[in-house]
């Protein structure tokens, strides 16, 4: 399978069910946290669409989503205080149980995000995408209700 397809993969798992996950009913920290990951899963999918030809490449797009996805990154530990797993939240108890690790992710996906909005060339776009959606997989495989 080449690398496009598999970026594209990925991207479609993570950013399809952020892109429609229900916010009603959500207040506070959890709506917060749920507006950031949809945001998240916007990036991925704007990017995403320049790695597979739907929309041109634009260094500029890539700097300002990549900043604003490491943003969103840095910011992720603080939108999961303990206790708040209320509401119709997706998040699993595991985060809590687990939070230095889940940090770690968090992160992992900030150092891959500052990577990425370095990109200035669309070769390297679909590695720098890869690299981020691999710490979004892994935080949805251990941290997230499928």
């Amino acid at each position: 399978m080449n690398r496009t397809i598999k970026l594209s993969l990925v991207v479609a798992i993570i950013a399809s069910p952020m892109l429609a996950m229900a916010h009603s009913g959500a207040t506070g920290i959890v709506k917060k946290r749920m507006e950031t990951m949809k945001d998240v899963g916007a990036v991925m999918k704007e990017l995403g669409a320049m790695v597979k030809g739907e929309v041109d490449f634009d260094a500029a797009i890539v700097a300002k989503r990549g900043g604003d996805l490491k943003s969103h990154a840095a910011s992720i530990p603080a939108l999961f205080p303990a206790n708040s797993i209320h509401g119709p939240s997706e998040a699993l108890p595991q985060i809590w149980e687990n939070f230095e690790e889940f940090s770690q992710i968090a992160s992992e996906l900030e150092s891959a995000a500052a990577a990425l909005s370095g990109v200035t060339q669309l070769s390297a776009l679909p590695a720098g995408l890869l690299a981020a959606g691999k710490t979004c997989k892994a935080c949805h495989s251990d941290y997230r209700k499928p």
